[in-house]
């Protein structure tokens, strides 16, 4: 812990006044302390967070004090790791209050924020003990009070101050402040909250700092190690690929950089870097600010006092407890000039081999997996100012691969891209980020990949081919049916669609090129080329054609797709039967159930409309009768009457047998359809086949 002295002056009657008092303060830091301390050790994620490392030396029972922001403090207490290495302890980790400065100042009784001086300090200090010097005496007392008087000098006032206190002796005595050479307060309890008060006071200029002080045991010097997560930048990885010429044999180069931001306002000197290609699962929790449960507030009931009780003594006791992670100078460094005083023709003449060159970086770096992770740990101590970003080498191999066209109608129907088929046979994860192509000793394009895990094939784009033109043309043919199914009385016949597409490839360069096809892909389809494809992803089957110069090749691809045409088999006729028949689309055995079904069918129908005929004569029968009723109620006692209701009545009768005879026939009718269904249902339920048609 370093200790400060903080000196108050105070303007007093024209003369200046001032007392020191010591105040103990911790090390200024961001990501790590300045002192004991040392940042050795960043580790930066996908998942913006990173992890950092600090070791050093303290001694035993002595507080280090580590400095963070305050949105850094939730991380930190999720992630603190405190290793004494030395075989001690660790005594203590605490850290300050979630209370603002403001908050914090707002405690004390006095406030000594206005800067009115010595007076407003004793002012708001009455009763405290004090030791105070004046000239070659010193005086102990208690404060008392500080009295404001005004003097005329050139005809303007100004204030002076008269401290009153009462001295060891009891008698009340009045200083003039001009006297006082210094003043010592005797109560130990004030002096320490004066410490706090002005050790607040100086750390308000670090805006919403809260200072960590982690206190070792041990005896003598603790050798610790200080770990902990929080949020930091992500690192990014941009990358550049040398693609050589045609007439030379070498692979492909790759270059690939990581792009490391330090925002965190400390130097990292000479630290351990390592970078991380994954997506460690990380959160934020509240774990900083206490938390509080709301509880329910009970009222004190007011009730009339009664006489003191004894209670019981209890036959037995029982008593419970509760206990409670410098770059590379090679990658950091800035260009020099050239030559100071080099002429510029000179330097227009050089050639310079870009191929070449470009293979000559070296990626210092030492990589592992972790766990689902992949580790760059850079070989060479890293320096990284504050507030300022680097780059710096991870990759710079040889890498398998080999230059294409991709065509995808999809992406641009005209033309292929310019791509690269690579196979990452470095050995590494190569995390995704923008690449930069190189190819005849300038600049090619650009892509952007993805994370590309060691010997997975990636195409990557970075340019249109203008100089090899794509025409398409699709056609569509229809077989025959070619396959009958009879199931759970639906009869479904297949036919082969062939789909056809025609790629035109019109090579306008001299060079022979290989174009990589695109071509959709529908699982439920069969490819007819009798050439195998390339691959197949989830979205497209890959052929491969090769383009000779100035020149038009063709190629197809041929694919067939299912078509089923279906139809009940109750909705069927002796039509469909002939038709079916003469297509050779029926066996024998289903030519005969069928027809028998049909037969069913038209007696079946032909007691319906005998049903229906019964009901609607019925009908006519029950419209009759109600008519007769109606003139027999009008009827009367008449000779003539009487007759005629004879007649009436007698015809109700013959009616009323012939609705008898009706419903016999009807109950009749309708057993033998319910006879004649069942069996029907029977036949198609046990109607089955599987007929192929090429095959009659």
């Amino acid at each position: 812990m370093r200790r400060f002295h903080f000196l108050c002056c105070l303007l007093v009657g024209g003369f200046l006044f001032s007392f020191i008092i010591p105040v103990e303060a911790g090390a200024e830091s961001k990501e790590g302390p300045s002192g004991r301390l040392m940042l050795t050790k960043v580790a930066l994620f996908k998942s913006g967070v990173g992890y950092f490392e600090l070791r050093g030396k303290a001694p035993a029972g002595e507080g280090i004090p580590l400095d963070f922001k305050r949105e850094q403090m939730n991380d930190l207490l999720k992630s603190l790791t405190v290793l004494n290495l030395s075989g001690g302890g660790v005594g203590s980790i605490v850290y300050d209050s979630t209370k603002t400065a403001a908050q914090e100042l707002n405690d004390y009784a006095f406030d000594f924020k206005k800067g009115d001086g010595l007076p407003q300090v004793l002012e708001q200090l009455q009763g405290s003990p004090i030791e105070m010097a004046t000239g070659s005496s010193a005086v102990k007392g208690t404060i008392v009070g500080v009295e404001r008087r005004m003097t005329l000098k050139n005809d303007i006032q100004i204030p002076f101050f008269y401290l009153s206190m009462i001295d060891d002796k009891g008698q009340l005595r009045s200083f003039h402040t001009e006297e006082i050479v210094g003043i010592r307060f005797l109560d130990e309890r004030l002096n320490q909250d004066l410490k706090r008060y002005l050790a607040i006071l100086f750390q308000k200029h670090r805006k919403d700092e809260k200072t960590l002080v982690v206190t070792p045991t041990g005896e003598g010097m603790q050798n610790l190690l200080v770990s902990y997560v929080a949020e930091a930048p992500v690192w990014k990885a941009t990358y550049r690929i040398v693609i050589p010429e045609e007439n030379k044999r070498a692979k492909p180069f790759l270059q690939g950089w990581a792009i490391v931001d330090n925002v965190s306002g400390t130097d990292w000197k000479g630290v351990e870097l390592c970078l991380v290609s994954g997506l460690p699962i990380s959160f934020i929790q509240n774990l900083y600010d206490p938390q509080f449960i709301k509880r329910p507030v009970v009222r004190m009931e007011k009730e009339a006092p009664v006489a003191p009780a004894i209670p019981e003594a209890g036959v037995h006791t029982d008593r419970m407890r509760m206990a409670a992670a410098p770059m590379a100078k090679a990658a950091m460094r800035q260009m020099e000039s050239f030559a100071a005083g080099r002429d510029m023709n000179e330097l227009r003449s050089e050639e310079i081999n870009l191929d070449e060159r470009m293979r000559e970086l070296k990626a210092e770096t030492a990589t592992r997996e972790v766990g689902e992770m992949f580790e760059y740990r850079i070989d060479h101590p890293v320096t990284v100012e504050a507030n300022r970003s680097a780059l710096v080498p991870i990759v710079a191999k040889e890498i398998d691969g080999e230059a294409v066209d991709l065509y995808n109608e999809a992406v641009r129907p005209g033309n292929p891209l310019a791509a690269v088929r690579l196979k990452n046979s470095t050995g590494l994860t190569l995390e995704g980020g923008p690449l930069t192509v190189i190819q005849g000793g300038s600049y090619a394009g650009e892509a952007l990949t993805q994370t590309l895990k060691p010997d997975e094939e990636r195409y990557i784009t970075y340019a249109v081919d203008l100089g090899l033109h794509v025409h398409t043309q699709a056609g569509t043919k229809t077989e025959e049916v070619d396959r009958v199914i009879i199931n759970r009385g639906v009869v479904r016949m297949h036919r082969a669609v062939i789909e056809t597409k025609v790629y035109t490839l019109d090579n306008k360069d001299p060079r022979l090129k290989t174009v990589v096809i695109d071509h959709p892909y529908h699982s439920d389809w069969k490819l007819l080329n009798e050439d195998k494809p390339l691959e197949i992803t989830d979205n497209y089957i890959r052929f491969e054609v090769k383009a000779p110069g100035r020149g038009i090749t063709t190629f197809a691809v041929r694919e067939m797709r299912d078509s089923w045409e279906s139809i009940m088999v109750t909705n069927l006729t002796p039509d469909h039967i002939v038709l079916f028949e003469g297509k050779n689309y029926l066996s024998e055995k289903t030519r005969q159930a069928l027809e028998k079904i049909v037969a069913l069918k038209s007696e079946i129908s032909s007691i319906d409309r005998e049903l229906k005929a019964l009901e609607k004569g019925r009908d006519q029968i029950f419209k009759d009768q109600k008519r007769l009723r109606e003139n027999l109620q009008g009827l009367g006692q008449t000779t003539e009457e009487k007759d005629l209701r004879s007649r009436y009545i007698k015809q109700l009768n013959q009616q009323e047998t012939g609705l008898e005879k009706e419903r016999e026939r009807q109950k009749a009718l309708e057993g033998r359809r319910e006879t004649q269904q069942r069996e029907l249902n029977g036949l198609i339920n046990s109607l089955e086949q599987d007929l192929s048609v090429k095959e009659q």
